[in-house]
Parts: C-alpha cells; structure tokens; sequence
C-alpha cells in the first residue's frame, strides 16, 4: 500500500512533512525561542523533565575535535549542528549512530548549514542515499551515507560491509559475464554517486567513550574497475589495481548475500572531515 504525504505542526515555527516510508523533510520558518524553551518546561511532568535534563546534560558535555583542515563540508552552521545531534543521540544511547542514525543528522546538520537537500525516495534507492546542493558551489553532490561501528574497525583502512546489492551475483555462470557485471556495476556506481560518506564509530579509543570519524570516499578510486581481466574477476577477493601495482582496495563479491564488499581501502585516499572524541558521562 503506497502511503500518501502527509504533515504535522510540531510549534508554531516546525512542520516535519513524511512523504515516502522513513523519509522527510524538515522546514525551520524561525530559530528556536530560548524564551519559549523555558516556558515548555514548566509543562512537563519530574519523567520529562528529567528526560529534557539528561539532554541538556550532554549537549553541555565536552566534545574533543581534533584539529584538522576545514573541508566543503565542516562549515561552523554544519559542524554545530552535527555535533550537537551526536551529544543528543549519547544522551540516552551509549551505542554509536546506526546509518539510519547518521543519514538523519547529516541531513538536518546540511540542512542547518543552508544547503538543499533531498533525501532518497525510498529505502531501496540504488547507489546513492541523498542530494545535497550547496549554492556557493554551482552543484549538486550525490551522497551514499554509511555508517560502522564494528569491533574490527582499522585506523588505517576503510571496510564497507555493503557497497550495494547486486541480484546478478547468484546468476551469473559465465566468467565473462561475472566480468562485465562488475564492471558495468562500478560504471554506474560512480555516474550516479559523487562520494561516499562514512561515519566510523570506534568504541573504546584514545581514551573516549566513542571515538568517530567522518571520511569521504571519491568514488573516482573505483577507476582501475574499467580495466579488470576475466581472469582476475574470478578471485575471491579482487584487489584493486592488481599486482605489482600496490592496492588501493579490494572488491568482494558475496554470493550468499548478493551484495559487494569493498576492503581495505586506504585512508590516505580519502578526505577526513573530523574527528570528535565523546567521554563517557557517568
């Protein structure tokens, strides 16, 4: 059953409007009133309002951010925003952002910053999760956003668990064809995405709680995929651009689950937009 649009008023200033299943678009019309935020507490009952207290508690807590190079992304409005949907989701999770977690603050912390965005139509968008369009730039990027929390996860190279899925990975019988469809794949993963975003939520490190890490991924390193061989597509695990050459990734097709794995992809290729480092709050 196909569901219908629909909105509802949150204050007097916010409408959060659903259109497909799990997606939706916020519109802010004012800034929030620290006024009228203090005549809402009066209203709540001792469980809100110690609910509202654990959040406020962490929205005070502090944040370590390494010092790194700003990025198109890490504007201060983007930066501000998104680092305050982490300290809201650690009020009452020690858990890091899933995807779903993360799709949602990236897209408001992006909308904060000014930008345009548009979520996906529906889960099973092919390739890409969101468009962001930010005016100084003259362009729209197509963003797939992932997220990890793996115990497993390395400093120096990147996992994706699942890249996308790929319903031809059971068919295919002949070399060729498992050829061709990877590499047609890869062809239409970079025409259709511009980055990967990834969030890594490393639990226990350097002394935080939760240590995250923010990456882009150019979907260009997936060039040397044009010159894959029949032969080299039938490895196990397909190490990209193949020896003596040093690899910058490696591709695995998972038949059982019909998806591709990307391992190993080397963090020097990527563009790291920030680190935050979250103490546990006792």
């Amino acid at each position: 059953m196909r569901r219908t649009s629909r909105s509802y008023q949150l204050n007097d200033n916010v409408w959060r409007m659903y259109t497909s299943p799990g997606v939706y678009v916020r519109r802010v019309t004012e800034p929030v009133s620290r006024a009228g935020l203090h005549d809402k507490i009066d209203f709540l009952s001792d469980g809100e309002a110690g609910v509202v207290g654990n959040f406020v508690d962490a929205m005070l807590a502090p944040v370590h951010s390494e010092s790194l190079p700003r990025t198109w992304l890490t504007t201060p409005a983007w930066t501000d925003s998104f680092v305050a949907r982490l300290r809201g989701h650690h009020a009452l999770s020690i858990a890091p952002l899933s995807t779903t977690q993360f799709e949602a603050s990236f897209n408001e912390a992006c909308s904060a910053a000014g930008w345009a965005v548009v979520a996906a139509d529906s889960a099973t968008q092919r390739f890409f999760d969101t468009t962001v369009t930010v005016p100084d730039h003259q362009t729209s990027y197509h963003l797939s956003l992932k997220a990890s929390s793996a115990r497993d996860l390395r400093a120096g190279s990147v996992h994706i668990s699942k890249l996308t899925e790929a319903a031809w990975i059971q068919d295919v019988r002949r070399q060729a064809d498992r050829r061709d469809n990877i590499v047609r794949l890869f062809r239409e993963y970079q025409r259709s995405t511009s980055a990967i975003i990834m969030l890594r939520g490393f639990r226990d490190r350097d002394g935080y709680s939760v240590l995250y890490e923010l990456l882009e991924i150019p979907t260009a390193i997936f060039d040397p995929v044009r010159q894959l061989t029949v032969e080299q597509a039938q490895a196990a695990t397909i190490k990209m651009p193949p020896a003596p050459a040093q690899a910058q990734f490696s591709i695995r097709v998972d038949r059982s689950d019909a998806k591709i794995t990307i391992t190993g992809i080397r963090l020097d290729l990527c563009t790291v937009h920030g680190r935050w480092g979250l103490v546990r709050r006792l």
